[in-house]
């Protein structure tokens, strides 16, 4: 397949790599001068669980339309970058062209879809993650529960059996959803809703979060208000019924790491509240459902974030270049 990535960043870096590794015509994209520069001239890296570091040449480039239509756009950037880079995809675009998204929260497909109506818009999830070591070299952390894919319309189509095979010969785990796709986003949701926030707001990791007894108050007070929220607009996934409970199990899978959100914090970089957390009250909004725990929590991540750029304004810091727009809009997941 001829596949753009639509953001040269940790995950989609990692995909990029095992994609093109694997025989696909990848190329990166991204407008970070800079860092497209530096993979032009030194390849990308990636580290594996067991320390073995792969290496290889990667086409990377600002300029999208010097890469032509493709078969394949898979958007790669944090969910307020989301519309800016469906804009920045255009030229990639074509009639028969299936544009992904993996990101984490709600928003996202309805983004996509508002800027590219023609294009077959897939929406899915995964639980591999990857962490930048610095601008050509990524750690790769491989994950059982794979990618789940699926039509953000819901209909039946043959040639995502193309896509999935594509990523299962890159090494990539990679499942068609049955049914509706938003419920495995939703399901991820719930997780990444209840936890990240308050990582991000205490600096603890999944493993303290659960030795400290108020941190697993609040992760489960988050889980049970989420839940009522996804009941509330008809799901019926098993794992609402015991919400607090999945939620808390899932910690063990992240351990001693740091979840995403949290290194946005650390790093002074802007989070995807607005599509989790505050989505989230939004969506309660919708359907009648109280979500005060969301809301509040929600406006703390903010609150820390603008605090951020108050001092970066202040000491005279140039933001580097990214893939940016505001975004808005009620979410179709």
């Amino acid at each position: 397949m001829k596949i753009a990535i639509m953001g040269a960043g940790a995950l989609g870096g990692s995909f990029g790599f095992l994609l093109a590794e694997a025989g696909s015509d990848v190329t990166l994209v991204d407008v970070d001068q800079a860092k497209i520069d530096a993979l032009r001239r030194e390849g990308l890296t990636l580290v594996m669980p067991d320390g073995s570091r792969r290496h290889r040449p990667i086409k990377a480039t600002t300029r999208p339309d010097e890469v032509g239509v493709v078969d394949l756009v898979q958007i790669s950037v944090k969910g307020y970058h989301t519309s800016a880079a469906a804009e920045l995809a255009r030229p990639l675009v074509g009639s028969d062209t299936y544009v992904l998204s993996l990101q984490n929260g709600l928003k996202n497909l309805q983004r996509i879809s508002a800027v590219l109506p023609d294009a077959k818009v897939v929406g899915g999830v995964t639980g591999y993650s990857a962490m930048p070591l610095g601008p050509t070299t990524i750690r790769f952390s491989p994950s059982a529960a794979g990618i789940t894919l699926g039509r953000y319309d819901g209909s039946e189509d043959s040639g995502l059996e193309h896509v999935a095979a594509t990523f299962a010969a890159a090494g990539l785990e990679t499942h068609l959803a049955h049914g509706d796709i938003r419920e495995p986003i939703w399901r991820k949701l719930l997780a990444n809703v209840s936890v990240n926030a308050v990582a991000a707001l205490t600096g603890l990791t999944g493993r303290e979060i659960q030795e400290i007894e108020p941190a697993e108050r609040l992760v489960r007070a988050l889980a049970q208000e989420t839940a009522a929220v996804a009941r509330a607009q008809g799901f019926t996934f098993a794992e609402l019924e015991t919400a607090d409970d999945w939620v808390i199990a899932t910690l063990d899978w992240v351990g001693d790491n740091k979840v995403s959100m949290l290194q946005d914090m650390e790093n002074g970089r802007r989070t995807e509240i607005d599509t989790l957390n505050l989505a989230v009250v939004e969506r309660g909004e919708h359907y009648g459902v109280d979500t005060p725990l969301n809301w509040v929590i929600g406006l703390l991540v903010q609150i820390r974030e603008q605090k951020v750029l108050r001092d970066r304004q202040a000491a005279g810091e140039a933001s580097r270049p990214q893939l940016r727009v505001a975004g808005g809009g009620q979410s179709g997941v």
